[in-house]
């Protein structure tokens, strides 16, 4: 969530910031909502102030009509008070709301581009393997070896999915195993195996609600959430804890993350699988 203070004090570097970032965001409109809690929190302050005024002043005054006076006028504010109390949790409300719904910054050093052809390489790892001849994409080289069957995929779950059979099973399992040992056994990590469904307030605390409602399945009767990935969980852990010294977390856990979209690679559609096994540290 933005922080509101650097909407008040900087609103024209968050404009800027969403621009580079080609967002369209109604930034007049949240700080609006913002001054519109602000005001409605002052003047409640100031009522409670008068409130504490006029018991003060009952409790001095002697009985008579100044007495009766003082608590019809302490009546009226307090009923005036619960109804500023209404509209200011009603607009703090809203305001969270629009809070959420505001993308992320992007950070300052990130380059601005029309599209993925202008991004910037930062570094490369190890060398590009050569071939002699064409390679074939996965898609066909499953389908050749018997590994992969799009056709049952889809048949029984729809389209953008597949099923592993024989060796590309063994493959997937073989390669989240490997991944697993090699960082809890040699880098110190922890393996975590966390819910696949979280409550509604861990999803809004990582950003995904009420953002990505529309895009997360659930369970409507008690309200559980199907993770979209791991960060979730992991990143409630310590949710609402105070913890003694510094506390490192390493995880690494396995994970299902759908993934919707079509990538086209030299002119071919392909859809994009909808799920994919991956590892989160």
């Amino acid at each position: 969530m933005i922080d509101t203070r650097l909407l008040r004090e900087k609103p024209d570097d968050v404009r800027a910031a969403y621009q580079r970032l080609g967002a369209t965001v109604d930034l007049d409109g949240v700080i609006a909502a913002d001054t519109r809690v602000r005001d409605l929190k002052n003047e409640s302050q100031t009522l409670q102030a008068e409130q504490n005024r006029l018991s003060k002043e009952i409790g001095r005054a002697a009985a008579g009509e100044a007495r009766e006076k003082a608590k019809a006028d302490s009546m009226a504010l307090k009923e005036k008070i619960a109804k500023l109390e209404g509209e200011l949790a009603s607009a703090e409300a809203g305001l969270d709301t629009l809070l959420l719904e505001l993308p992320n910054l992007p950070h300052p050093s990130v380059p601005v581009g029309k599209d993925e052809s202008e991004n910037v390489v930062l570094r490369e790892e190890g060398s590009k393997r050569s071939f002699d001849f064409t390679p074939k994409p996965h898609w066909d080289l499953g389908t050749a070896l018997d590994i992969i069957d799009f056709e049952r995929g889809v048949k029984i779950s729809g389209t953008r999915f597949y099923v592993l059979k024989g060796w590309g099973a063994r493959l997937q399992r073989a390669l989240i195993t490997l991944m697993l040992d090699l960082h809890t056994r040699k880098h110190g990590y922890v393996e975590i195996y966390p819910p696949y469904m979280v409550r509604r307030d861990c999803l809004v605390g990582t950003g995904n609600l009420p953002k990505f409602g529309d895009n997360l399945y659930r369970d409507a009767v008690e309200d559980f959430w199907f993770i979209p990935t791991a960060e979730v969980p992991v990143t409630n852990l310590y949710r609402d804890e105070i913890v003694d010294g510094v506390v490192r977390v390493d995880l690494t856990i396995e994970r299902d993350k759908r993934i919707v979209g079509t990538v086209v690679i030299d002119g071919i559609g392909v859809d994009v699988l909808a799920e994919i096994r991956r590892l989160t540290d």
